[in-house]
């Protein structure tokens, strides 16, 4: 495995006789864009907040490089953390916030770091944003207001940054856009990025690898095509994109199938079972087709849009798929 920069050993965070976090084992690769998702309440921003400090592991222990850091203060961890509110200061300009914490190490921090000007600089190219080093965070689209968060964290060469859902704030086109950017600046920088969302469409497109937490737990952990195509329990298969289930091919028992695995036709196939269209929604390149099966089950499946006739609700149809496709649990 890659060399482990982050790593959580068991740890539990009880808050009274309810657990937030329990026995969560995880190792982050250095360098890597690493998410944990999960749905409101699963205990991902407790886990970040043991990393960062500001909670204390009730079991366990957080090790940073090799050491220990959990008995540690905040201040003695090498961790930034970047909010959802991004908390800059509106009186102080894009230089002003960057350089902050910077200002407030001590002198001998300061000269390890060589020039301060010379490191903001550097950090304000990095994020693209020098030519608004002068204006203040009222001045600024919600999108550069991110980057001087993240400018201000990097700046202090961190050895891993903690995102807590810093996109949530962002409408969603410019939520697209800034996705893209934040993937690519941790690229250049090489940071290691440790970032909390319940969005999976943004730990799918933008994380090297995916810890799914629910109800305190991880349940699994793994590059998103390994998460998406191999889920190891239901709730990682429900929770990541959407889920059919329906009665296997070879018996009774429920299994589930992506609605990208089911193929619609007007004509019977082998195997194939007969369904009525409840429901047709265009969505550009593909058609959303809802599906109710003679069994009862509703289906969901992933039509292209490619200009032949379309389905129309209360049309007949059959449903089929290739049995490999079948995903199941015990």
């Amino acid at each position: 495995m890659q060399d482990a920069i982050l790593e959580l050993r068991a740890v539990t965070k009880r808050y009274a006789s309810q657990f937030a976090v329990s026995a969560v084992t995880l190792a982050v690769p250095r360098g890597s864009f690493f998410s944990l998702l999960g749905p409101s309440g699963c205990g991902k921003t407790t886990t970040l907040r043991m990393i960062a400090g500001f909670e204390t592991p009730d079991e366990g222990e957080i090790h940073l490089n090799g050491s220990r850091i959990d008995p540690l203060p905040p201040y003695r961890r090498n961790v930034n953390t970047v909010f959802q509110n991004y908390a800059l200061f509106p009186h102080l300009t894009v230089r002003g916030n960057v350089e902050f914490g910077l200002r407030r190490r001590t002198s001998k921090e300061a000269r390890a770091l060589d020039s301060v000007d010379a490191r903001v600089r550097a950090v304000l190219d990095q994020v693209q944003l020098n030519d608004k080093s002068s204006r203040l965070p009222a001045q600024l689209s919600g999108g550069e207001r991110q980057r001087v968060a993240l400018a201000r964290s990097l700046v202090l060469a961190p050895d891993v940054l903690l995102l807590d859902e810093p996109l949530s704030a962002l409408d969603p086109q410019l939520r697209k856009q800034v996705r893209a950017e934040l993937k690519d600046l941790q690229r250049r920088v090489g940071v290691t990025f440790l970032f909390v969302t319940h969005d999976q469409e943004e730990a799918l497109s933008m994380s090297d690898q995916i810890a799914v937490m629910n109800r305190g737990s991880v349940e699994q952990t793994g590059t998103p095509e390994e998460v998406y195509r191999r889920p190891r329990t239901r709730f990682v298969a429900s929770f990541l994109g959407a889920m059919n289930w329906i009665a296997g091919s070879n018996s009774t028992e429920s299994c589930g199938l992506r609605p990208e695995a089911l193929h619609v036709s007007r004509t019977p196939g082998n195997g194939s079972r007969a369904a009525v269209v409840t429901g047709a929604t265009f969505l550009g390149p593909v058609i959303h087709l809802e599906a109710r099966l003679a069994t009862g089950e509703t289906c969901i499946a992933q039509v292209l849009a490619n200009g032949n006739q379309p389905f129309c609700v209360g049309e007949s149809v059959h449903l089929c798929w290739d049995p490999a496709d079948e995903l199941k649990f015990g």
